[in-house]
């Protein structure tokens, strides 16, 4: 699979929500928590969350493009198809791209390891 980040590869669905916030395991992080599962297809998810907490309109859009950006670009270091939701914290609009994704890879290791 190519550096995209096509359709079949979001979560949308309020059940495959549901199911990972009940089921689902949680890594927690400066910028962003990661609530995972793995999964019976042959690759990852994922779904970006950010409250009204972290600024206007503008602000959430962009974070949301940042993390989306992040697995598009990282899908290769997965280990194991996973579920995923990204839930943002208030400070990551401050964040620099660098510590965002150095964050993001170590958090990616950790669900690795977790099988």
């Amino acid at each position: 699979m190519g550096e995209s980040y096509s359709p079949r590869e979001r979560i949308r669905k309020k059940k495959d929500f549901s199911y990972l916030y009940k089921k689902g395991r949680l890594t927690r992080g400066k910028y962003f928590n990661l609530i995972y599962l793995p999964n019976s297809l042959s690759y990852s998810r994922m779904a970006v969350v950010t409250s009204k907490k972290i600024g206007n309109a503008v602000q959430r859009n962009r974070v949301r493009r940042r993390v989306r950006e992040l697995f598009r670009r990282n899908k290769e270091l997965m280990t194991l198809p996973v579920d995923m939701i990204v839930v943002t914290k208030k400070g990551v609009q401050d964040a620099s791209w660098e510590n965002m994704r150095a964050q993001y890879l170590s958090m990616i290791q950790a669900v690795g390891a977790n099988k």
